[in-house]
C-alpha cells in the first residue's frame, strides 16, 4: 500500500471514529444500556453508579426521567456513606484524595459573620468536591454546612451525578451549581429539589482589565486556535478545513500535553491531512503570551464537539477575536455566539463558512459584547444576588457582600485587598482542617 493511500485511510479512520464518539443515538444508547445494568444490579453502590451514568448520557427525556425516578429514591434514601463509596470508587478520585486531598482550584469568596450569616466557597471541578466531602467527617461538614455556603462549579457537561448526589446527601441548605453548559441546567436542577443552578457560566468569569484589543486592521494573525493537545479538541478538522483556505493565511496554534499527545503529536496531524500554511505552534506558555496572540488575531476557533465551559472560547471575546464553533457544539460558549461576536459553522461546510468568517471578522465587536454580558462584574453582581436572595428567603442575614474573582485561568481575587481580608479565614480553615485547605491555597489555587 502506497503512502498516500496510508495517509488517506488515516485520515478516514479519524473521521469515522469522530463521528461514532459523537453521535447522539450511540450515547443514548449507552445510557439505556447503563439503566439496564443499573436496575440489574444488586450491590447498591454498582447500582448507583451506573444510573448516575445513564442519568448523565441520556439525550432522551424518556431515559432521563427513567433514570431519574430511581435516583430519587436513592437521593432520598441512601446515607452519604453509600455516595462516597460510589465516588470514591472510581480510580480518577480515589487515586487523586490519596495522593493530594488538599483543595485546589477553590476559592473563599466571602468570611462567616455574626448571627448565622454564611460564608461563601466557590470550588471548580467535580474532583475538588470530591476532595471536600471526603476530608470532612460528619462532625466537621456539620459547621462547614453552617458556617459556609458551598458554590459547586462543574468542569465538563454532562458533569458527574455521583459526586452531585454525595453532595446532595452532605448538604442541609440550597445546593448551588454553576453548569458548564445552559442546554443543562434543567437536567441538574431536576436531578435534586434543592438545586439551584446559577445564571452564568464557569467561562463568565474574565476580567477585562487583562486584555487590550488591537485595533482589527493592526491584527497579523488570521486565526488563532487555544486548546490543549486532546482529541477531543478535534484539531483534525481545523486541519482539514485549512486545506480548502489560501496558502498565505497565518495560523497560530497554543495548547499543552494531554494524554501523550504533545506539540510533535499536533504538527505530525497537520501534515497527516495536507496543510499548506505554516503553522506556528506554541505549547505551554504562559497565560500573559496566550492573551496576547488572542489579542492578535482576527478569528478565533474551537472544534470541540462537545466539553465544559472552554474558558478560551470567552477569553477570546475579550481579546476581540471573532469566535467561531461548530453549529453542533455541546460547549458552553456556543450561547455567546451571534451576530456581533461572531459565526457557527455548520458540519460539511466547515472551511467555507470559516472563510466566510474571516471576511465578516472586521465588523464584528466582540470585546464591546463581551464586556456587557460576561465580564466578572456583570457575573459577579448575578451570583451575589443569588446567594442574598437564598439568605433572605432562610431567614438568615446579608451584611457583606462576596468578593470579586477572576478566572486567570483558575479562580483567584480581583482584588489584592479583598484577597488580604480572607487571609484570615484562610488560615482558621487551615488550622480546623489542614488536611483539606492547603497552606498555599490563597496564593495559589491554580496548582
Amino acid at each position: 500500500m502506497g503512502h498516500a493511500m496510508k495517509r488517506l485511510l488515516q485520515r478516514i479512520v479519524i473521521k469515522f471514529k469522530d463521528s461514532l464518539r459523537y453521535a447522539a443515538s450511540v450515547r443514548e444508547l449507552a445510557g439505556w444500556a447503563y439503566w439496564l445494568k443499573g436496575m440489574l444490579a444488586a450491590n447498591p453502590v454498582v447500582r448507583l453508579r451506573l444510573m448516575t451514568r445513564a442519568f448523565g448520557m441520556a439525550e432522551s427525556r424518556t431515559l432521563e426521567a427513567t433514570a431519574r425516578k430511581v435516583l430519587m429514591k436513592c437521593v432520598a434514601s441512601q446515607p452519604s456513606a453509600l455516595w462516597q463509596q460510589v465516588v470514591t470508587a472510581q480510580p480518577r478520585y480515589r487515586d487523586l484524595i490519596r495522593k493530594d486531598p488538599a483543595l485546589s482550584r477553590s476559592i473563599i469568596l466571602k468570611a462567616p459573620g455574626a448571627n448565622g450569616e454564611k460564608g461563601v466557597l466557590l470550588m471548580t471541578f467535580e474532583y475538588n468536591w470530591a476532595r471536600l466531602f471526603a476530608g470532612l467527617n460528619d462532625e466537621e461538614f456539620r459547621w462547614f454546612d453552617e458556617c459556609f455556603d458551598i458554590v459547586l462549579s462543574t468542569s465538563w457537561s454532562p458533569t458527574d451525578y455521583a459526586v452531585l448526589g454525595w453532595a446532595a446527601s452532605r448538604m442541609s441548605g440550597t445546593i448551588f451549581v454553576q453548569s458548564c453548559n445552559y442546554a443543562e441546567v434543567g437536567r441538574i436542577e431536576r436531578f435534586h429539589p434543592r438545586v439551584r443552578c446559577l445564571q452564568t457560566l464557569p467561562c463568565d468569569w474574565i476580567n477585562p482589565q487583562l486584555y487590550k484589543p488591537k485595533k482589527f486592521a493592526d491584527r497579523t494573525t488570521d486565526i488563532v486556535m487555544v486548546a490543549n493537545w486532546g482529541a477531543f479538541k478535534r484539531h483534525w478538522e481545523l486541519f482539514a478545513a485549512l486545506t480548502e483556505l489560501p496558502p498565505d493565511l497565518r495560523v497560530v496554534l497554543i495548547g499543552q500535553q494531554e494524554s501523550g499527545r504533545t506539540k510533535k503529536f499536533i504538527h505530525e496531524k497537520a501534515i497527516l491531512f495536507g496543510v499548506r500554511q505554516a503553522l506556528e505552534i506554541y505549547e505551554s506558555i504562559p497565560i500573559a503570551e496566550v492573551a496576547a496572540h488572542q489579542c492578535n488575531a482576527k478569528v478565533s476557533v474551537i472544534m470541540t464537539r462537545r466539553e465544559g465551559c472552554c474558558v478560551a472560547a470567552v477569553e477570546s471575546l475579550f481579546a476581540g477575536c471573532a469566535l467561531v464553533m461548530r453549529a453542533d457544539a455541546h460547549v458552553g460558549p456556543l450561547a455567546y455566539i451571534n451576530e456581533h461576536t461572531g459565526a457557527r459553522l455548520r458540519p460539511g461546510h466547515i472551511a467555507q463558512d470559516l472563510a466566510a468568517a474571516l471576511e465578516r471578522a472586521r465588523d464584528l465587536r466582540p470585546h464591546e459584547w463581551a464586556v456587557q454580558n460576561l465580564a466578572c462584574q456583570v457575573s459577579h453582581q448575578k451570583l451575589n444576588t443569588l446567594l442574598l436572595d437564598d439568605a433572605l428567603k432562610a431567614g438568615r442575614p446579608w451584611t457583606t457582600d462576596i468578593a470579586l474573582p477572576q478566572w486567570r485561568p483558575h479562580p483567584t481575587f480581583a482584588h489584592v485587598e479583598e484577597q488580604e481580608l480572607m487571609r484570615c479565614v484562610y488560615e482558621d480553615l487551615r488550622q480546623k482542617f489542614p488536611h483539606v485547605f492547603a497552606l498555599d491555597l490563597l496564593t495559589e489555587s491554580w496548582r
